[in-house]
């Protein structure tokens, strides 16, 4: 998760701007970002056969920027995040999965602290912010009184506005993102969906509940030219909620129809609060995409973080 100085241009009307004022929104217009870099924060996840590795130092890692070690100024913890969670609400949602979401988010609502910012939104035919950065709490009730399932899955508008939330708030962020189906009316096509995560400073968990665990349709790179209102398969579904998670150091969780969600957006929670906050000047601010690794010096383990950044 690399955070810069940020500087957001909005077409007018926006899908990012009307959200960021709290009204319901259609999925019709896309944002444009612009970057320039003063630090970059890496957000990282260090394991050992998926089990934390605690206790580590800034010295612990190894981070390359285009292939230049960096030194690592600074090491932070996510003990306060902002949490963004984007509930697919779409027909195919039935009343039990409904009243599973409306639990898993009070769970998570539960865990969170008043370090903490939350935000939520549902999608299907429209778009709603029902919080915005927002104190644990608050209006969290009137915000579950308004859910209702129906209408189609606009996954692709859906990463755009977590995406464009994560700037609501300076705490390192975290898109919780649940559906059950593929795309099937975005107007932003997924490689820009996927361009507008890569530009921005969040860390993706998509949640897919009861997908097909095979891939069998074209490659990934045919969705990503293909036109936005032409039909996503199966496969680019898989394709695209793999891909949010791997660009972003998140991961992909696949669930069972009937799973229990308030333990898989705990568990979600649980290993956010894990990971490190890797500080650091970059030695070159060329424009661009700016190329990632990170490592653990000289001890076994592995991390887990974003491939890289956008600097302008």
């Amino acid at each position: 998760m690399s955070r810069f100085t940020w500087c957001a241009r909005l077409g007018l009307p926006s899908i990012v701007g009307l959200a960021l004022l709290g009204a319901e929104t259609s999925a019709q217009d896309q944002p444009t970002f612009r970057a320039s870099v003063d630090v970059v924060t890496i957000d990282a996840y260090a394991h050992r056969d998926r089990k934390p590795i605690p206790g580590l130092t800034a010295r612990d890692f190894v981070v390359r920027d285009n292939g230049v070690e960096q030194p690592v100024d600074s090491l932070g913890t996510t003990d306060s995040a902002h949490v963004i969670i984007g509930l697919d609400l779409s027909g195919s949602v039935d009343g039990r999965t409904l009243e599973q979401l409306k639990s898993a988010v009070r769970t998570l609502a539960g865990q969170l602290t008043p370090a903490d910012r939350v935000s939520l939104f549902t999608f299907s035919d429209r778009l709603r912010l029902l919080l915005r950065a927002a104190t644990p709490g608050g209006d969290l009730e009137s915000a579950l009184a308004r859910f209702a399932a129906g209408g189609a899955t606009p996954l692709q508008d859906a990463m755009v506005l977590g995406a464009a939330l994560s700037l609501a708030d300076t705490r390192p962020s975290v898109f919780l993102l649940f559906t059950d189906g593929q795309d099937t009316t975005s107007w932003t096509s997924a490689a820009r969906a996927l361009d507008v995560l890569r530009r921005t400073n969040v860390v993706v968990f998509p949640v897919g509940a009861g997908l097909p665990v095979t891939i069998t349709s074209a490659p990934f790179a045919d969705a990503l030219t293909r036109q936005p209102w032409m039909a996503a398969t199966p496969g680019d579904g898989l394709r695209l909620l793999q891909s949010a998670a791997d660009l972003t150091g998140g991961e992909f969780l696949r669930v069972e129809k009937d799973a229990k969600l308030s333990e898989t957006f705990q568990g979600i929670l649980g290993q956010y609060r894990q990971r490190y906050l890797l500080t650091y000047t970059p030695a070159t601010t060329a424009p661009g995409f700016h190329k990632l690794e990170v490592r653990l010096r000289g001890r076994p383990g592995e991390v887990v973080a974003r491939e890289g950044y956008v600097a302008r």
